[in-house]
């Protein structure tokens, strides 16, 4: 039987792509700050709580986090329509216009995904991430690479934080009407939302789309990026596709690195980016990438 697809290239997307831990620590430390100026509470509380939201959701990347604080919800008290319009609104906006300046592809990636759809213009490529799926396309759409993609898979997306005694949304409308919304950015490709036990490095996810795309049994055609040598590079060597280890995801200032765990549980921490340099016991990648320009030639020599 003919396949499908030929070839199929499979990409995380945080520090693959862009840099995560600069955008989100920068976007979210300015959330903090003007959180900060408008109620009082200190940035270090706003971040001690932050960690164990960010453990009950599972994500560090859950964009209700100011209306579930208790240090926030205490200052209102029980005022939710105060603390929406009063803080949580003006945090949203922070967070939105520090991302304008720090969401950036990394160098070459614009370039390379046009050398990729010319050279192979029935080469499909596939967004694998750990973050939620609606917050992933927000990501890659801001980016302006959303529609290189010819599909994306993402785990489940943020619960609505509704308070407990008055079963209130914690939302604004129309912030509530985006998320209910399911939007898509016009995006024309497949979209598939996985269940929380999919997370890598488990090989659900990856199998999954293999399965939609043809490709079992034709791992030798198939090549996984990523920048995270446990949960990306194991996950590829598992299975038996072809894996390229993005080292220039890995390069994280140390200050940076600091400020994240000062709000995100390590645990969590470990989803987005890798915290542990390379040892002998790390599972060996088919190719080191140090720049993502050096996709096409992984390309050219893997599949």
């Amino acid at each position: 039987m003919t396949r499908k697809y030929e070839k199929l290239l499979v990409l995380d997307i945080d520090n693959t792509v862009f840099d995560w831990v600069s955008y989100y620590v920068a976007c979210l430390n300015e959330l903090f700050s003007k959180v900060e100026d408008i109620t009082g509470v200190p940035v270090a509380q706003q971040a001690l709580e932050s960690k164990k939201v960010f453990e009950e959701q599972g994500s560090i990347e859950y964009p209700f986090l100011i209306q579930e604080l208790p240090s926030i919800a205490a200052h209102y008290q029980g005022d939710i329509d105060r603390m929406l319009s009063e803080a949580v609104e003006p945090g949203r906006l922070a967070f939105k216009d520090m991302a304008q300046k720090h969401l950036t592809a990394y160098d070459g990636v614009l370039e390379t995904f046009k050398t990729i759809k010319d050279r192979w213009p029935h080469f499909p490529i596939i967004a694998l991430t750990d973050a939620p799926r609606y917050v992933a396309m927000w990501k890659l759409n801001k980016l302006g690479i959303l529609h290189y993609f010819d599909a994306l898979y993402g785990l489940s997306d943020p619960r609505i934080p509704t308070d407990p005694e008055s079963k209130k949304v914690k939302v604004a409308p129309e912030i509530l009407y985006k998320h209910l919304q399911q939007s898509a950015f016009d995006f024309k490709g497949i979209v598939r939302t996985l269940p929380e036990d999919y997370e890598k490095p488990g090989t659900r996810g990856l199998k999954t789309v293999l399965m939609d795309h043809d490709m079992e049994g034709h791992f030798d055609h198939v090549l996984w990026v990523g920048d995270n040598l446990r949960k990306d590079v194991g996950l590829g060597r598992s299975l038996g596709v072809r894996t390229a280890w993005a080292r220039y995801g890995t390069q994280i200032e140390p200050e940076i690195k600091d400020a994240l765990l000062q709000f995100s549980p390590e645990l969590n921490v470990h989803k987005n980016v890798s915290l542990d340099p390379k040892s002998d016991a790390s599972p060996e990648p088919d190719v080191i990438l140090d720049s993502f320009s050096e996709l096409v030639a992984a390309i050219d020599k893997l599949i």
